[in-house]
């Protein structure tokens, strides 16, 4: 990578998402690379799980958290000596990141994963770092689970 790399970081603030933080600080240090902090708003696949009853105060209240996320990621960059710009997204979390690397035109991106253990492996969605690998051949992605 260049001096000018790009990295995006996926943040919604779960402890995977601090963890993948704290690698993209770092990565970001040693690459000298720009920082891109996206957070995604899903109303869609909210309302899907709500059966269709997503009130204005709930949309509110996930845009407000969204933010909030946001702004804790930034200051805990910040706090690492890397500073970063911060954007809230639309949508379902795989196509917001689609749209965001090709709008930002980053080099890397950082997303942090949880490993799903019994049942929970076959039940739910498929984890969002697969649908990027298979929507972004050659982009280099990395996945940071928890210690």
């Amino acid at each position: 990578m260049s001096n000018s790399s790009k990295i995006l970081l996926f943040y919604d603030g779960t402890t995977e998402a601090k963890t993948a933080l704290i690698r993209c600080a770092h990565l970001s240090v040693a690459l000298s690379a720009l920082v891109d902090v996206i957070t995604v708003v899903d109303y869609v696949g909210t309302n899907a799980m709500t059966g269709g009853m997503l009130s204005d105060v709930l949309i509110s209240r996930m845009e407000e958290n969204a933010r909030s996320a946001l702004k804790d990621a930034i200051d805990e960059l910040g706090l690492h000596g890397v500073f970063a710009r911060g954007h809230v997204v639309f949508g379902h979390a795989a196509d917001a990141i689609t749209r965001m690397i090709e709008i930002l035109s980053s080099d890397l991106i950082v997303i942090g994963h949880r490993t799903k253990a019994g049942l929970a492996r076959w039940v739910g969605t498929r984890p969002l770092h697969i649908d990027l690998v298979e929507r972004l051949a050659g982009m280099m992605i990395v996945t940071v689970t928890p210690d």
